[in-house]
């Protein structure tokens, strides 16, 4: 992700920073356009997976570190799969949080919310590119899984 002059990066992160309940109390209004199983959670435990994700984008903005960025997003998608999630709409989730983060910010009047919204478009499409990757590479883990036992099994029902 290619991130701001370091002087502004402070700057971009503590808009976020003080725009971040304004963001959450957007996205519990309108969790169930988000995904399907935070509408059926109470709003308290649908608070919490947002801001969850929102304090990760923080942390994305203030550091610019796709690795740690990236292995967030491995693990949540871990823990949405757990609770029968596919990635498609981990995605999409996801990339709506973004985009509604982004639609926040433009609605502000202040000086950073213009480089604000750029950065937190910046984010989205870093974290979308994220996770279709992670989505590739277990794809073609499954598939050299699925090659390892298909050669087994020929083995076994052909001993020759």
């Amino acid at each position: 992700m290619a991130t701001p002059t370091s002087s502004t990066v402070p700057n971009v992160a503590r808009s976020y920073d003080a725009l971040r309940p304004k963001i959450l109390q957007r996205l519990v209004e309108t969790r169930a356009s988000l995904d399907a199983s935070l509408a059926r959670l109470d709003e308290q435990a649908a608070r919490g997976q947002l801001d969850a994700v929102l304090e990760r984008i923080g942390n994305f903005i203030a550091t610019g570190d796709l690795g740690l960025h990236r292995a967030f997003l491995h693990t949540f998608l871990a823990m949405r799969a757990a609770e029968a999630q596919h990635s498609g709409a981990v995605l999409a989730m996801l990339v709506a949080i973004g985009d509604t983060a982004a639609d926040v910010a433009q609605e502000q009047a202040t000086p950073d919310s213009a480089e604000l919204t750029i950065m937190l478009t910046r984010v989205t499409a870093s974290t979308a590119r994220a996770v279709n990757d992670l989505i590739a590479e277990e794809l073609e883990r499954r598939s050299e899984l699925l090659g390892e036992l298909r050669t087994k099994e020929q083995k076994a029902l052909d001993p020759a």
